[in-house]
């Protein structure tokens, strides 16, 4: 019971990945951590897996009691666990929300993950790819859960998975461990399991380029850290945030304003005044190398990070991604020994993501 409860819990605290480069605004130690599990990432590529642009992220699984649960990604933190397909239904309607034809496609696939399971205690975290049967396009299945288009061919090992099923779940751990692609699950019911690395084995193409950007990550964190953990000391956590939703719209194309038009349309008039000023006689202003450092390090393990996703997306084979029709998926994940990160370009992914919201 305790180890359910807690996998659960864990799970639902924390939902989203982290990017790397964004733990410099939590300063230079938590960016050297993260920096730390770039390394990992070079030294054991081939524990990296897809980052598969799923619909909706699923828990199931048996409970201690021995009843099969599903629920999303949210429920465990509030000690929701469906035993039924009703208990979403019921679960939104008590928090006023209604998700559309979503219950339709969780009692689609209800059965068919169930049987997948089938005695195997514990829980398996996965995301939703396709729910009805898939026809063939040019000898292919064709779905875009998201953003990402896939397209795998039917003779394949994975297209013979699909081959008429009514869902389609990529599994990326198990009791909170990454999922060898074999342990505790089966396609004997009607949705296809797919492993989360396709069966690939993903190793680095480029050494020395690879090197070269962890050296000028290193470089500048370990001759600009100390300025850039300065500069975050006099901001607040509220300002902190903001310059950090600045650099994450701005990588992903949503602004292409300068930090200070962005700030004055997206933060209160008395913070503008704090931080930048109708003067220009604000805290950025007169800390400009602070801010200039903080911007620095984010740029160097951003550019680290996409080295490692571009040499590991050429060795994509088997099947196609594409993103705004041009090849390319959303990223890959490492489990390092400071957690699950995720590798994404997201000048590519996050701009076509962002792209198609508005």
């Amino acid at each position: 019971m305790k180890q359910f409860y807690e996998y659960l819990v864990e799970a639902a605290e924390g939902p989203r990945i982290p990017h790397p480069e964004d733990s410099i605004f939590d300063g230079s130690a938590a960016a050297t951590k993260y920096l730390s599990a770039l390394n990992e990432v070079t030294q054991n590529p081939q524990k990296s897996s897809i980052k598969w642009d799923g619909g909706i992220a699923l828990y199931f699984g048996r409970n201690p009691q021995g009843q099969f649960v599903l629920a999303d990604k949210y429920m465990p933190a509030k000690g929701v666990y469906p035993t039924s397909p009703e208990g979403w239904i019921e679960y939104d309607r008590a928090r006023g929300a209604n998700r559309g034809d979503l219950y339709d496609k969780i009692k689609t696939i209800w059965s068919g993950l169930e049987a997948a399971v089938g005695d195997t205690p514990g829980i398996f975290k996965g995301d939703l790819m396709s729910v009805g049967q898939l026809q063939p396009v040019d000898g292919k299945f064709v779905f875009t859960p998201t953003t990402v288009e896939y397209r795998i061919p039917v003779d394949s090992a994975m297209g013979q998975l699909i081959a008429g099923k009514v869902g389609v779940v990529v599994v990326h751990k198990y009791q909170d461990q990454p999922w060898d692609g074999r342990t505790g699950l089966t396609n004997a019911g009607n949705v296809a399991i797919l492993p989360p690395t396709a069966n690939l084995t993903f190793k680095l193409t480029d050494i020395p380029a690879v090197s070269t950007s962890a050296k000028q990550a290193e470089q500048a964190l370990t001759s600009q850290g100390a300025a850039a953990d300065q500069f975050l000391n006099g901001l607040s956590k509220v300002a902190r945030e903001s310059l950090k939703t600045y650099t994450n719209r701005y990588i992903t194309g949503q602004t292409k304003e300068s930090v200070d038009q962005w700030l004055r349309n997206n933060i209160s008039d008395k913070q503008f005044q704090v931080l930048v000023g109708d003067n220009n006689d604000g805290y950025l202003v007169k800390n400009k190398a602070g801010l200039t450092a903080l911007f620095n390090i984010w740029n160097a393990i951003y550019q680290y990070k996409v080295n490692l996703v571009n040499q590991f997306e050429s060795q994509i084979q088997g099947f196609e991604q594409y993103t705004a029709g041009h090849p390319g998926g959303e990223g890959f994940v490492f489990p390092s020994s400071h957690g699950l990160i995720k590798l994404v370009n997201r000048q590519t992914f996050g701009g076509a993501h962002f792209s198609k919201q508005r």
